[in-house]
């Protein structure tokens, strides 16, 4: 389904958060007779690499028809961006970063997609391969059936015992006071992901860049702060699927469809939602808080939503992977990484 009108734009912009913070981004379109049969965008991030001491490219905002030889020449652009720059090998899809929508689609292309989660034909793996790019990273999804799913019992109990020990309550974000939310957001964000591979640290301008988009579909019933004897402890962030709106509106002629998905809006009932970020401060770690927050954030998810989507996931995430199973999580999609070297 197209993505909201301007959600791609924006990172191309020259003066976007991006391009001013952390590098440059490079786009092509390939046409064939006028009409354009693919894209691709080189990207320099410098942030990663001073953050990895290494000297890797990136591209992203990849899509092609399904031919080799249009493929080859998207990347053959891309290849000679990041060799001027003088970078040793190239990753991706990442649109623009790691810390943005990333990967190539690589089973479930039959599913809906969930906000934030690309999708793509089922070729695309094909093609990177055909390129000799090597899969370096899988990132992948569970899916939580809310509306029949619901916590075992010994786990409720456990939950029971942790919340009155430690008094521990949960609220939603103030908005009226978003940039101090925003500071604990941060803060977990940066803590729980740093142990991923290709993880860079997340600025706030770039959390206040994306909280502008956010705002505006974002259900403050599902922003929730955790909350330990009164000192801000976590954040589970769970976002409607507005990619249900997208779909209804995905035929409408482009010229209305900003209208059209606006009344959407206003009209219709997302049924399903994104549970996309969940963390402990590392100050109070180590404390059981993890299985009480992943309960949280499932319980009020049920009240409102049919179903969830839960991450990304790495493996390094065992933890967290193991209560959103026990609550009810099932294995769903997975994305790949993928990498080659710079020949010169």
């Amino acid at each position: 389904m197209p993505p909201f009108p301007g959600s791609v734009a924006k990172f191309l912009a020259p003066d976007s958060t991006f391009q001013r913070r952390h590098g440059s981004i490079t786009p092509f379109i390939a046409e064939r007779d006028g009409r354009p049969i693919g894209r691709i965008a080189a990207i320099v991030n410098r942030s990663h690499n001073e953050y990895h001491k290494d000297q890797i490219g990136f591209f992203g905002f990849f899509d092609c028809v399904d031919e080799p030889a249009v493929a080859r020449v998207l990347f053959e652009k891309v290849a000679d961006v990041l060799r001027e720059a003088g970078l040793e090998a190239i990753r991706g899809p990442y649109n623009p970063s790691i810390n943005d929508d990333c990967g190539v689609l690589l089973n479930g292309f039959e599913k809906q997609p969930v906000i934030s989660l690309p999708w793509n034909p089922f070729y695309y793996a094909d093609l990177l391969t055909g390129l000799d790019f090597n899969k370096v990273r899988t990132l992948s999804v569970l899916n939580l059936p809310l509306h029949r799913r619901n916590a075992p019992e010994r786990f409720l109990r456990i939950v029971k015992r942790l919340k009155k020990r430690a008094n521990l309550t949960t609220r939603p974000f103030h908005f009226k006071r978003l940039n101090e939310e925003l500071k604990i957001v941060r803060e977990v964000y940066n803590a729980t992901l740093e142990r991923n591979w290709g993880f860079v640290p997340i600025g706030m301008e770039d959390l206040l860049d994306s909280a502008a988009d956010i705002k505006a579909i974002a259900d403050p019933r599902l922003l929730l702060i955790g909350e330990c004897q009164g000192r801000d402890a976590g954040v589970a962030i769970t976002l409607p699927n507005f990619n249900e709106i997208l779909a209804a509106a995905k035929n409408t002629p482009h010229w209305l469809r900003l209208l059209h998905i606006f009344v959407l809006m206003k009209t219709r009932k997302i049924k399903t939602c994104r549970q996309t970020v969940l963390g402990v401060v590392p100050a109070f770690r180590d404390r059981g808080l993890h299985a009480w927050l992943v309960h949280e954030q499932f319980s009020e998810a049920k009240k409102h939503y049919t179903d969830a989507t839960l991450g990304w996931l790495e493996d390094t995430n065992a933890e967290i992977i193991d209560f959103c199973q026990i609550v009810g999580g099932e294995p769903d999609r997975e994305w790949g990484i993928f990498q080659k070297p710079l020949s010169f």
